[in-house]
């Protein structure tokens, strides 16, 4: 009896502890998921990391600096001093009493496209005695007649030069032929004497380097 109850007992145990047996799942436990995601994690890290690589953009070079504007040197101009009027002294030669005005041209004629400069004492040192013998003088404006060097056919020996008047002189003034050059040649340039140089370029100024004359008797 002893035995038969044993045996049961032992044989109930053995159907207990059968029953109680965990069957283990045969899939991933969350556990080993977890166990296994540091690692999925490093690859898709290392996957965007690449992507990222691939589409970044290659940076741009910076900008290169705009050169200074090279600014030549100014050269400096160098104003030309006033050119000095030059006078070439005139060179007096003996007058015969026998010249006559040139063929055409008689007292009482006006001349058109007459060249007219000037002379004087005060700077250039032309005073004293004409070649025709005449003494210069320096004249007040009220003094009308004045003195000039022209052709040798304009004047003679002594004070009976020929005279000739500016048209359009606001001075009235009549110019004696009492002087000569070889500058002044025919009735196309007439040399008109001043005392001072200031008067003289006044006068120029006033009537002009080209002029009409009048020869008087």
């Amino acid at each position: 009896m002893l035995v038969l109850a044993a045996a049961t007992l032992l044989t109930t145990l053995a159907c207990q502890e059968k029953a109680n047996t965990k069957v283990t799942p045969n899939h991933t436990t969350p556990t080993d998921a977890v166990a296994t995601q540091p690692g999925t994690n490093r690859v898709y890290s290392l996957g965007v990391e690449n992507q990222r690589k691939e589409i970044s953009p290659t940076p741009n070079p910076p900008p290169s600096p705009t050169p200074e504007p090279t600014v030549a040197p100014r050269e400096e101009v160098a104003t030309p001093a006033p050119t000095a009027r030059v006078i070439t002294p005139k060179t007096v030669g003996a007058a015969g009493t026998d010249l006559l005005p040139p063929t055409g041209e008689q007292p009482g004629q006006t001349v058109e496209g007459v060249w007219l400069t000037f002379y004087d004492c005060d700077v250039e040192g032309y005073c004293g005695t004409t070649a025709s013998g005449v003494t210069l003088k320096e004249g007040g404006p009220e003094e009308k007649e004045r003195y000039a060097g022209c052709d040798p056919n304009y004047w003679s020996i002594g004070t009976n030069g020929t005279k000739m008047t500016i048209v359009g002189d606001p001075n009235g003034y009549i110019w004696k032929c009492v002087d000569t050059g070889s500058a002044v040649i025919g009735s196309a340039h007439w040399d008109v004497w001043f005392y001072s140089q200031t008067d003289g370029e006044a006068y120029l100024d006033t009537v002009g380097t080209i002029v009409t004359i009048k020869t008087l008797p």
